[in-house]
């Protein structure tokens, strides 16, 4: 973490952090996934291709880019890296039977 005169705050709860205080930093990418099946719409390819296309020339380079790939760094407090690690990390099914 780059030390700078402005105060770090968490980039979720936006609480301030002290000087030498717990940080974490969140570095995250999120890339589409293709499975490699293409629904069967009835449409032949040429069609699909079309209608893809008329849909592309809607959005800007940013809305397409962010349909494709997205790149986060985040400094968030102990707090929220607990939250995030649940959230990412859910408890097995099973596990809270027991």
């Amino acid at each position: 973490m780059v030390a700078s005169k402005e105060k770090q705050r968490c980039r979720r709860c936006g609480k301030r952090f002290k000087k030498g205080g717990l940080a974490y930093r969140l570095k995250a990418e999120l890339l589409s996934h293709f499975d490699g099946h293409i629904r069967d719409t009835g449409e032949s390819l040429a069609e699909l291709v079309g209608k893809i296309e008329e849909e592309m020339e809607e959005m800007t380079e940013e809305q397409l880019e962010k349909q494709i790939y997205q790149k986060f760094d985040y400094i968030v407090c102990p707090s929220c890296r607990d939250e995030i690690e649940r959230f990412l990390n859910p408890p097995d099914e099973h596990e809270e039977t027991k």
